[in-house]
């Protein structure tokens, strides 16, 4: 009887040590952690997010995706947003790569705030995050709302005006361009007034008696327009020599 006892005492004693076992096993037993904040961008992405810190709907765009405006459910709905690719990303407040920039680098991730993201692109240097140049085609003279070739683009067709028989480009009520490239074999001459004409006065000349002519951009030539010429082209004309300007 001593040693049945005995016997059935260490078999408890060894189920009780088991069960112990298994329950400090199940105690450690970690817990399905939720997925860090934009860990969900694959890579050699570009992702947005409609919410803060990578939360919300997400949109993603391959390195070799720039989109100089989105639809209506993303246009300026944007909150956050993480770099997985190789490239800088530029990151604009206004369609047409306009407006304010923000740059994010490789890797990184960036916060916004409600319609600040409206336009991106991804480039090798930071640089390049500052001109938009890039889209006009070859061929053509191509006209930018802001400087250094960003915001809205004109790529202009020319053609023999019936009136004036220049051959260019006359406005109308279009937006005055504040940058331009000419990537034709041309050179073009730009004027104050719709019918390619008009001049400038010299803001350096009180008597207001000097005054300048058409403003010319050289055969392959980009440039911001400064001052007194900046936002008052209302047309150009492509000419063969300089001296062909009105």
């Amino acid at each position: 009887m001593t040693t049945l006892r005995t016997t059935d005492l260490r078999r408890g004693a060894l189920i009780t040590a088991v069960l112990a076992l298994l329950c400090s096993a199940f105690l450690v037993l970690p817990a399905n952690a939720d997925p860090a904040p934009y860990d969900d961008c694959p890579a050699a992405t570009f992702c947005l997010y409609s919410g803060a810190d990578g939360t919300g709907e997400r949109r993603d765009f391959t390195d070799r995706q720039a989109l100089q405006g989105y639809d209506a459910a993303w246009d300026g709905t944007s909150l956050s947003a993480k770099n997985n690719t190789a490239l800088w990303a530029c990151v604009y407040g206004a369609p047409g790569y306009g407006g304010l920039l923000e740059t994010v680098k490789p890797g990184n991730k960036d916060a916004y705030a409600p319609g600040a993201v409206r336009a991106h692109k991804l480039v090798p240097t930071r640089a390049l995050c500052f001109t938009g140049y890039e889209r006009c085609p070859d061929n053509r003279v191509c006209t930018f709302t802001e400087p250094n070739g960003r915001g809205p683009i004109t790529v202009h067709l020319p053609s023999t005006d019936p009136a004036t028989k220049n051959y260019g480009n006359s406005y109308g009520t279009e937006a005055a361009p504040r940058s331009a490239w000419n990537r034709t074999q041309k050179h073009v001459c730009f004027y104050p007034e719709a019918a390619f004409t008009g001049s400038w006065a010299d803001p350096a000349d009180p008597s207001g008696r000097k005054r300048f002519g058409a403003y010319v951009v050289l055969r392959g030539d980009s440039t911001t327009v400064p001052a007194p010429f900046a936002g008052t082209f209302r047309s150009h004309e492509l000419v063969n020599g300089t001296a062909d300007c009105q």
